[in-house]
């Protein structure tokens, strides 16, 4: 092993014990929506959201057998985006404002669904952030505090969110998406 992979792999195992003390779990931002024991949504960890019309966050606890809904299948980090992550850890150890205001990006398939058709999916960036407190998915954000979708560029509210169950939520994707595999 080289010097600098040396050096590297020893900051690393540094860092870690430290990170867990670094998460963003800070008590005003204990409630957000997808902020779990692990951080804000931790880097290897892919979540699935359910949006849909109405005035309260779905009752659903598996994607809809029909109707109008949009589901947000959030992926892992991205290799770059996961190195920067020990330096965010690290930097959280001194101050976590700069990563709760920044947050951070990762890709996301979109599927639309409209009278129990599948459209998608369509990949974006997505971006997490702690303050304001609001997941922003291209045309639609979702306020972490309330749970609200809301269009981006109005604010106007389109409906309420809802996390799924990880596995479960993938069947259904593979089973109904166009270009998935069943």
């Amino acid at each position: 092993m080289h010097a600098f992979q040396k050096l590297f792999v020893t900051m690393v195992m540094i860092s870690l014990p430290l990170s867990a003390g670094a998460q963003v779990n800070i008590d005003r931002f204990r409630d957000y929506f997808l902020v779990g024991q692990f951080g804000e949504v931790c880097t290897m960890c892919e979540v699935i959201v359910l949006c849909e019309a109405g005035s309260e966050p779905p009752a659903e606890d598996k994607v809809p057998d029909d109707g109008d809904f949009t589901l947000y299948h959030i992926q892992t980090r991205t290799f770059w985006s996961q190195v920067s992550t020990i330096w965010e850890w690290f930097i959280a150890n001194f101050s976590s404002e700069p990563l709760a205001a920044r947050g951070h990006t990762r890709p996301v398939h979109e599927y639309s669904v409209t009278g129990g058709v599948w459209a998608g999916p369509k990949v974006i960036e997505g971006r997490l952030v702690l303050d304001p407190g609001v997941l922003e998915f291209g045309d639609y954000n979702i306020d972490r505090v309330n749970r609200q979708w809301q269009r981006a560029d109005t604010g106007a509210v389109a409906g309420y969110c809802t996390r799924l169950p990880l596995w479960e939520s993938l069947d259904s994707i593979a089973a109904n998406a166009p270009g998935e595999e069943s």
